[in-house]
């Protein structure tokens, strides 16, 4: 009877879970209202501190929005405020600006954040983004990034230095010569200096050996012979 009932209550949430939807009750991608997006358990929009920080805020630059894909599964996008036209992330949703009144309008278009120098981002009138980076003109100078993102040339593709300032409102086409050394001849150098230890010269020992001569011994057998002689007048 238990195994039963076990397999009835597991039945009833299978069938629960295959058979719910995804709602969620901003409507979708909403920024302008905080939802909460469910299936069976729900999430909510929230503020998190960066893209790479997902750190719920009570106030910041970012929103994490969750929704409904086209297949009933809950998914999250994460998107500045200020690119979508609103002033801040609070409390789980965009608040301020021109976007908090126009996003619940289904014709409304986000408009385009105003471009700035400094976001890293060459934008329509910009000729380098951010400031103090190397850049190039079109015809393969080499400049400097300035305040107004325009390309300050510093050295032309000749090698010659400009002596420009900023470009708005100057002739970056004046140039400078760029003083080259050219090397001058080597001086002589002075012959190293080689000491040599020359050690004495030892002196020569004669050491003079002289033989002795040796003694001359008797033929062998001599006084054998003299001893047998004498011997032969006595028998």
């Amino acid at each position: 009877m238990k195994r039963a009932i076990l397999f009835l209550v597991l039945f009833v949430l299978f069938a629960g879970t295959a058979a719910a939807d995804c709602t969620d009750t901003d409507g979708g991608k909403n920024y302008a209202e905080k939802g909460e997006t469910k299936i069976i358990s729900g999430k909510e929009d929230i503020c998190i501190l960066s893209p790479s920080a997902e750190v719920r805020q009570d106030t910041s630059a970012h929103l994490k929005e969750y929704y409904c894909d086209h297949d009933d599964q809950i998914k999250s996008e994460i998107i500045e405020c200020t690119r979508e036209g609103f002033e801040k992330c609070e409390m789980g949703k965009c608040v301020g600006g021109e976007g908090e009144a126009k996003a619940k309008d289904q014709n409304y278009t986000a408009p385009k954040p105003a471009a700035f120098c400094g976001d890293s981002i060459v934008d329509e009138g910009e000729e380098c983004d951010p400031m103090n980076k190397i850049c190039f003109d079109d015809e393969g100078n080499i400049g400097l990034c300035n305040e107004y993102c325009k390309c300050e040339i510093k050295i032309t593709k000749e090698g010659t230095k400009t002596d420009s300032g900023d470009t708005a409102g100057t002739d970056t086409n004046e140039t400078t010569d760029v003083e080259i050394d050219t090397p001058t001849e080597k001086e002589a150098e002075p012959e190293p200096v080689v000491v040599k230890n020359e050690e004495p010269e030892q002196e020569k020992i004669t050491v003079e050996i002289t033989e002795k001569k040796k003694q001359e011994k008797a033929p062998k057998g001599f006084f054998s012979k003299i001893w047998a002689w004498i011997s032969s007048w006595f028998s």
